[in-house]
């Protein structure tokens, strides 16, 4: 017994200590000499043996620590890392172990490399935007804890000093690394340029991605990752130009993130799920096998208790029962008290979509447990126990297979068939005796679909091929649907009242907002007056007696008359904001909905026979979702901040149905799941069934092993960012659900948090006492004239702390934002004041950044065109930025012969064919009063009009819509266009919520130039005249691309007929 025992504690020991291979580590960099190697893994830094081995863990937090980057002495290391809440800088010193954090700013801030003599880290950052167009420059963050200060005055995403610290190599432009072969003018160049005087060289010209500059010892030499072979390489080439060599031959997947030791000897980069090390200068690539004790950080079964977070419900016709979704899993509790909570499901994978029969002993639900969508049923195994959340033993039937996902089960009213869609394209109906199912409609989008309360009709939403959902309704024995809205703008959510004599949906007829909308089924309701309904009421009141109810299971027939039923469709609220999700009250006679017409979203509910206004029955911003009635009409059903809800028809508190939903879950099953979800929205939904020439099928089992090995939701939202780069396509995202960091990856997604900013521009100049200011912004709280700082003040202490060349100025600022905050300044002058101001929060100082840019652009074009030209810039494709266009085609026009219309830097939207529609419009009359010359009357245009010479700037960075205004106003022949080729980023997108709050950003629909039948995907604008900007145009205030804008408008307006006949009033 002892030796056994003996024996088997020596078994527990091995197992506990044993090692395990590290897979999927990120963001590797060698030791100056390249001995050693550090790499984030679980969230955490490590540096193992070049040759490989054991790796030892330096950093231990529940953040996310990435980007680590060894100081030329060897002596410490500095990495990045959202422990503070947003990506800041911090440094190790490896000797002592002390950590210092070096940076403060509520941006995400990614650590480069040191400066030479290992005094500062250089990061890169988004925290200026000045002038604007920038993205992110590089800093220098000082290692005494000075302010950071800006280092390199081109933009760029990546920068790396040379070993004797006078010149940079950068990279210029850029699409995300992630994405595979993209092909474009965002593509990155490479670029090495002296920090002094600004000479600057283009060292690459491929129309493909260049990029991570790694500079040998001696500052002759480049390495660089290049994807032109095809696939990610590396590449060198002469810092003084020339041809490039290529130094490795990855098929495939190729480096990621390599890095260069300081001496040059060694590099590193990631590749697959491995860390590879290059010997240099000829060296041959080789996988370096790190192997870790311990444990994974995160424990592998997750125990949940959860008193929120339903998202779907369904109360049993008896109404003594609740069914609900929560993360997917289904659940039962006591209606309306709640209580003691029943699991009915115990899977990883998702439930949606609940029904219940008649009798109240059966759920009928949509599962993913088999790797499809189908429909099951569940009921209670038990003759002892029929209620679900009591019983012990449920059977579970699948009651459909075969091809195509099943969603959204909805009974039938008699209990006997199961209506539902298969991939929202067909409508079908199963007959619950015999499990045999038939198609009832087909279309594009089916959804939102319900039966009519005598069973002969089906109510339900559909697109066309224009994408415009209308309102349908056709027998449920099948036959030709029936459009009810016929209406060219979105109707939806459409809901037949429980007495089949109304039908409420909701409308967009005026502007973005929609309105509630209903229509009676029968030209008798419809024809009858309110004084009808009156009379009506009192015969009910002098009846003799009651009429006998109905027999069980019988249902009257509901007139429905299709003849002209679309003209018999009534506007019920005409409120501010937006109304939804309207459901009729089982008489009909009251219509509940969603609003938010008082800033807040809530429930209305509106008296259709009554002359008073809407009545608001929750205050404060409820959100509800899934409303329903009760059978009685008295109360209304909800879901409100992930809880079931409910309040009375009248108004009231709104109590909640308590529930306690305990699952515990296998981690890594469910994020297997989740990465299924995600491949399975883009399988089901991307717009080109052949993926852009990408096996997606394949990239399924591909990424599999990636998701099994990251360790941090950071590393997953990264995986699955490498699968959705194989489709090379735009407006492909991932956002993980369920906690644990941005859920972004770090290398694209900044962090927001609550830096303040007074709106001043901080000069590099660190000589002197206190801070000096370089620029003051116009709008911003230092310029207002209780404060008055100018250009050449001095900051000399923020609420009591002195500044000085130790201060981080940025630290001082946090957390300020509002609150009243006393600086002691020093003028130019030499004297001293107190201020006392309130800081604002850095996306203001953005826009003062881009308000300073417009007014330049503004002054150049009228200073230029010697004021015969008109200049605006439409920073989005969206409402707020056609409404100013719209202002400004105005202010900016008035009494100009030509307009520049400016779309650089627009990340688009959805406004192009409003845009085109205020510049397309053609003249055809004039009018002329007795004191007024000749013009057209504004107020008969739907929206403002130039119908003189336009001309259109964009570039690189003008993406989506924006693309799209671009080709439309090149298309149809509007005007020039000027400037750089555009993104080539166009597509449709919509994002899909997977079960734990992840969601997929999928673009499922294509663009195309009419006539030509150019795919806009991949394929930018290209302008009339290109000009290419320079890398350091925008920080010297140049901009050739629109002086030759200008140039060109003046041969246009020179040209051009006169709008007008010269006619005097």
């Amino acid at each position: 017994m002892r030796l056994h025992f003996s024996a088997l504690i020596f078994l527990l020991v091995s197992i506990a200590v044993s090692q395990s291979p590290i897979k999927f580590a990120r963001f590797p960099a060698p030791s100056p000499d390249g001995s050693q190697i550090a790499f984030s893994w679980q969230g955490d830094i490590w540096i193992a043996p070049m040759t490989g081995g054991e790796a030892k863990r330096l950093t231990v937090n529940t953040a996310y620590d990435y980007a680590p980057a060894w100081s030329h002495d060897g002596k410490m290391i500095a990495f990045s890392s959202n422990r503070m809440g947003n990506d800041d800088v911090f440094v190790l010193t490896l000797a002592s172990g002390e950590l210092r954090q070096l940076t403060y700013y509520s941006g995400r801030d990614r650590v480069m490399s040191w400066t030479s003599d290992n005094s500062a880290v250089l990061f890169t950052s988004e925290r200026d935007w000045e002038p604007f167009g920038y993205t992110l420059s590089l800093y220098a963050a000082p290692l005494s804890g000075g302010t950071p200060y800006r280092v390199h005055s081109a933009p760029s995403d990546y920068h790396m000093l040379s070993p004797d610290g006078t010149k940079v190599a950068f990279n210029r432009r850029g699409s995300p690394w992630w994405r595979k072969h993209y092909r474009g003018s965002a593509a990155s160049d490479l670029y090495v340029a002296d920090l002094k005087t600004q000479m600057h060289r283009k060292l690459t010209d491929f129309d493909g991605q260049d990029g991570f500059p790694m500079w040998t010892p001696d500052g002759q030499t480049l390495y660089y990752l290049s994807e032109r072979d095809g696939t990610y390489n590396i590449w060198r080439v002469s810092a003084n130009g020339g041809s490039s060599t290529q130094v490795t031959r990855f098929k495939d997947d190729g480096p990621r993130n390599p890095r260069l030791s300081t001496n040059g000897s060694t590099m590193v980069f990631e590749q697959g799920l491995d860390l590879w090390a290059l010997s240099l200068p000829s060296g041959q690539p080789r996988k370096i096998d790190v192997k870790a004790y311990g444990d994974v950080r995160q424990a592998q079964m997750v125990h949940r208790t959860m008193t929120s977070g339903a998202n779907q419900f369904a109360i049993a016709p008896n109404g003594k029962e609740v069914a609900f979704i929560v993360r997917g899993e289904l659940f039962a509790t006591r209606f309306p008290a709640g209580g003691t909570t029943k699991r009915l499901t115990d899977t990883v994978r998702e439930e949606t979509g609940l029904a219940w029969s008649s009798d109240s002993k059966t759920i009928y639900f949509s599962s993913n447990r088999d790797g499809n969508f189908d429909l099951y049923s569940l009921t209670s195994d038990s003759e002892a126990e029929a209620r679900l959340r009591r019983t012990e033993a449920y059977r579970l039937d699948r009651l459909t297979s075969g091809p195509g996902h099943k969603w959204d089960p909805v009974l039938s009213p008699d209990g006997k068939s199961l209506a539902y869609v298969v991939d929202r394209t067909r409508l079908m109906v199963m007959d619950l005796e015999t499990k045999n199912s038939r198609l009832v409609i087909e279309g594009a989008s089916i959804d939102n679909v319900q039966w009519s309360p005598d069973g002969n009709w089906f109510v339900y939403t559909n697109d066309d091929n224009e994408y415009n959902t209308d309102v349908y309704i056709v027998a449920s024995a099948g036959g030709k649907p029936y459009n009810i809205s016929q209406h060219p703008d979105f109707d939806g959510s459409p809901h037949w009242s429980a007495d089949g004599r109304v039908i409420t949906f909701v409308s967009r007829r005026s502007g973005e907002q929609t309105n509630v909308f209903m229509v009676y089924t029968s030209k008798l309701d419809h024809e009858r007056t309110r004084a009808d309904r009156e009379e009506e009421e009192d015969d009910k009141f002098d009846a003799p007696k009651k009429p006998d109810p109905p027999k069980e299971g019988e249902k009257k027939p509901i007139r429905v008359d299709l003849d002209g039923i679309e003209r018999r469709v009534r506007q019920v609220t005409r409120m501010q904001g937006s109304q939804t999700s309207p459901i009729a009250s089982p008489d009909g006679k009251k219509i509940a909905f969603r609003s938010s017409h008082q800033g807040e979203d809530d429930i209305y509910v509106i008296d259709l026979e009554a002359t008073g206004p809407e009545r608001r029955v929750t205050t404060g911003g409820n959100a509800p979702s899934q409303m329903e009635w009760s059978a009685d009409g008295n109360n209304i059903y909800f879901i409100s901040r992930g809880r079931i809800s409910r309040v009375a028809a009248g108004g009231g508190t709104v109590q909640a149905t308590n529930f306690s939903a305990e699952m515990s879950t296998d981690r890594q099953a469910e994020n297997l799941y989740i990465f299924e979800a995600a491949w399975g929205v883009l399988d089901r939904m991307f717009y080109d069934p052949k993926f852009h020439g990408c096996d997606w099928a394949a990239m399924k089992t591909k990424y599999r092993d990636y998701i099994l090995a990251a360790e941090t939701d950071d590393d997953y939202t990264a995986a699955v960012y490498l699968m959705l780069g194989e489709l090379n396509s735009s407006h492909v995202s991932f956002r993980k659900g369920g906690g644990g960091g941005p859920g972004t990856d770090p290398e694209e997604v900044s962090t927001s948090g609550s830096s303040g900013t007074i709106g001043v521009v901080w000069s590099n100049d660190r000589s002197g006492e206190g801070l000096l200011i370089e620029r003051v912004l116009p709008d911003m709280p230092a310029s207002r004239e209780d404060a008055n700082l100018k250009p050449g003040d001095r900051v000399l202490s923020v609420n009591e702390i002195s500044v000085d060349g130790n201060t981080n100025v940025w630290k001082l600022f946090d957390r300020t934002v509002g609150k009243r905050t006393r600086l002691v300044i020093r003028t130019a002058a030499g004297d001293e004041r107190t201020v006392y101001l309130r800081p604002v929060a850095m996306t203001a100082q953005r826009q003062a950044h881009y308000q300073a840019w417009i007014d330049r652009n503004r002054q150049m074009v009228e200073r230029l065109s010697n004021g015969q030209l008109g200049y605006l810039h439409i920073r989005g494709m969206n409402q707020g930025s056609l409404l100013e266009m719209e202002r400004e085609l105005y202010s900016a026009g008035y009494g100009k012969k030509g307009l520049l219309i400016d779309v650089r830097y627009n990340g688009g939207g959805s406004t192009a064919d409003m845009v085109m529609a205020m510049l397309a419009v053609r003249r055809h009359a004039y009018t002329v009063s007795r004191t007024r010359g000749p013009g057209y009357p504004q107020d008969r245009l739907p929206l403002a009009a130039w119908t003189k010479p336009a001309g259109v700037l964009c570039n690189e960075r003008s993406f989506s819509n924006a693309e799209v205004f671009s080709w439309a106003f090149k298309t149809l022949k509007r005007g020039p266009v000027f400037g750089w080729q555009t993104f080539g980023g166009v597509i449709s997108t919509s994002q899909t919520s997977l079960m734990d709050g992840s969601s997929v950003g999928t673009p499922l629909r294509g663009w195309h130039v009419v006539n030509s039948h150019i795919n806009l995907e991949n394929n930018g604008c290209p302008p009339d005249f290109p000009v290419e900007e320079m890398p350091y145009d925008i920080a010297n205030g140049l901009d050739r691309q629109l002086e030759k804008a200008v140039a060109e408008m003046l041969k246009e307006v020179a040209k051009a007929p006169p709008e007008f006949p010269d006619q005097k009033p």
